[in-house]
């Protein structure tokens, strides 16, 4: 189908209701960008074979939202109450699951690091005896290790 223009619309009595028509207008480009959205969707479902797991789960949840969503504006649009209505709940659990994929995520890429070089700077530091400053360091000055291993 092609894009929905003003002009396919016989607003007849409706025609100076700019307000209406402005709801219509946007109604209409949302539901082009919706099309159009799925249309890509649709294309990527080829390639689902070789997608990772990461990426499975970000396809699935996206394309079960997009899905949920567009039954909710059903309901709102026959004038129903999709609140009442078991998709509020299902709503309501992609979503959990959206974030919870989201903490997997950050969990796995945006975690911080420890840069070990700064925390040895540290742990000097902190061991500095003011009496040897001269004398740099040895493993027989770092103090006893308090797990003793036993070699049998």
């Amino acid at each position: 189908m092609d894009a929905l223009e003003v002009e396919d619309f016989d607003y007849g009595e409706l025609k100076n209701d700019t307000a209406f028509i402005n709801k219509n207008e946007t109604l209409s480009q949302c539901i082009e960008r919706i099309r159009q959205n799925l249309a890509i969707a649709r294309e990527d479902y080829k390639n689902y074979e070789g997608f990772s797991l990461e990426e499975k789960v970000k396809y699935d949840l996206h394309l079960s939202y997009s899905i949920n969503s567009l039954y909710w504006m059903y309901y709102k649009i026959i004038g129903l109450d999709p609140n009442k209505h078991g998709i509020k709940d299902e709503l309501t659990r992609i979503k959990a699951a959206m974030m919870r994929e989201k903490e997997i995520y950050d969990h796995r890429f945006n975690r911080p690091t420890l840069d070990q070089g700064a925390a040895k700077r540290f742990v000097r530091a902190g061991l500095f005896d003011h009496k040897n400053r001269n004398k740099p360091l040895d493993k027989a000055d770092t103090p006893p290790n308090k797990k003793i291993r036993f070699e049998d």
